[in-house]
């Protein structure tokens, strides 16, 4: 196995070790949530979180990628790059503190009176423990970020049964728990980084900033895209079908986090990989022959996990969100697209492209809020879902389309007529009680790709011998 690979797999399998098994504590929770909370107090509960995910990308103009980014090319200063990446995270918790106090006072939104401390208190932790994660990615620190996630995950959980549990404190109960497990892993990260070192009263570079703030704002877009990508549809389905609805929905992305779990380890790992062996001989095949792996493995666990949907959601969707179900088999399609977009995402990084990400992102979003508009309307939760879907593959495929020659994947059309049978899957998943025919598809998908899989397997083998 080369070096490239085993530097990709060495870090995968620390962020492995430390992420699936702190998802897994996550996911488990998810019973409790929903025996404890009601429909609509888990609605409003996730439209605070994705509230704070709208403004995090907008209020810091996504300094923290830049962080990431910068700290990775060796020319530059990383005291500098952390003092400056610092100025615009503190910049932004004044900013929203500021504006909360407006939203108080002129009761402009009355859906989360009440909550408005907790929103800014989880602010607060969310974007300092970003921009600590990025700064840890630039400088390759990858076993921090792997007990830092753990940390912060056990603390959830034991926060979470205290809270919710033992002093039956409801949702906000719950902010606290949250806030609480990213104060931990925010202590955890000052430390582990020792990043007293990095903060010096030092005149900012402004030739640097500059360069940091073109290569970032952009970025905006992209994040925006996401965003819009897995929450607008929540905004839209509260405002057309109810705050209860949303509930339902934002549930039924539990089971696709899963795959969101898998996406977001080997994105990690991969964003450094891939800055990292930009420019090196025969790039573009290393590039292609792990897309390949890594596609075919997400899209092996989404076909099992569609067939499991509804055996999996009478364990872990409680009292009214039961029905949630039939909402997961296209968001898992869109969790393996989104997996596709975030592979050549980092490419687009290493080449510091951030035009064609922001302009994937936002043409991603447009085609998203059309059709959630349209098939809410329609055909109800649902449509969201399905909206959710179509925007994944447009993303997608304009990234696709600018990395040309950069990501050379053999067989392609595998690629395609594997996503195609998960969608036929998932159609027979909800409307049809003929699971055989599921167990079919999975069967094809398998013996598709039997190649690729047997060549991911070898490479494993290799780097356990080597």
């Amino acid at each position: 196995m080369n070096q490239k690979s085993k530097y990709l797999f060495k870090n995968l399998g620390i962020l492995t070790i430390s992420n699936f098994s702190s998802k897994i504590l996550i996911f488990l929770l998810v019973p409790l949530y929903t025996n404890v909370l009601t429909t609509a107090e888990y609605g409003v509960y996730d439209l605070i979180i994705s509230t704070v995910s709208l403004l995090f990308p907008i209020l810091t103009l996504n300094i923290v990628d830049a962080v990431m980014r910068f700290c990775m090319d060796s020319s530059c200063s990383k005291e500098e790059i952390a003092v400056i990446g610092l100025k615009y995270i503190l910049g932004s918790v004044v900013i929203l503190g500021f504006c909360l106090l407006l939203v108080d006072r002129l009761n402009l939104i009355s859906i989360i009176n009440g909550y408005l401390l907790y929103l800014f208190l989880f602010y607060i932790s969310y974007v300092l423990n970003q921009y600590f994660i990025q700064l840890a990615k630039g400088h390759e620190r990858v076993k921090v970020m792997g007990v830092a996630g753990v940390l912060s995950t056990v603390v959830m959980l034991v926060s979470n049964i205290v809270f919710l549990l033992v002093l039956d404190m409801g949702l906000m109960g719950f902010f606290i728990a949250n806030i609480f497990a990213q104060l931990i892993q925010l202590i955890y990260f000052v430390i582990a980084l020792q990043f007293w070192k990095y903060i010096r009263f030092i005149k900012i570079n402004k030739e640097l900033e500059k360069e940091m703030l073109f290569y970032c704002i952009p970025l905006i877009f992209t994040v925006l895209g996401w965003w819009v990508n897995s929450a607008a549809d929540k905004y839209i389905v509260t405002i057309i079908c109810g705050v209860a609805a949303n509930g339902i929905l934002s549930v039924s992305y539990k089971i696709p986090s899963i795959l969101q779990t898998f996406q977001g380890i080997f994105t990690q790992a991969w964003q450094i990989s891939a800055v990292k062996e930009y420019g090196s001989e025969e790039v573009g095949r290393f590039y292609g022959r792990t897309f390949s792996y890594i596609n075919v493995f997400m899209s092996i666990i989404c076909s099992g996990l569609i067939v499991l949907s509804k055996p999996l959601a009478s364990v872990l969707y409680k009292n009214d969100f039961y029905i949630a179900w039939q909402y997961v088999p296209f968001l898992l399609i869109s969790s393996v697209l989104n997996c596709a977009s975030g592979f050549i995402g980092p490419i687009l990084s290493a080449k510091k492209d951030s035009k064609s990400m922001a302009l994937s992102a936002l043409y991603g979003s447009c085609v998203n809020i059309f059709f959630n508009f349209i098939l809410i309307y329609f055909i109800g939760v649902q449509g969201a879902t399905i909206a959710t879907l179509i925007s994944s593959y447009i993303i997608y495929f304009f990234r696709k389309k600018s990395v040309k020659e950069d990501l050379k994947i053999e067989e392609y059309w595998k690629v395609l007529l594997t996503w195609l049978l998960l969608i036929v899957q998932a159609l027979f998943e909800i409307y049809s009680l003929m699971w055989y025919v599921e167990l079919i598809i999975i069967f094809l998908i398998i013996t598709m790709n039997f190649r690729v899989i047997s060549e991911a397997i070898g490479s494993l083998k290799k780097k356990r011998v080597s």
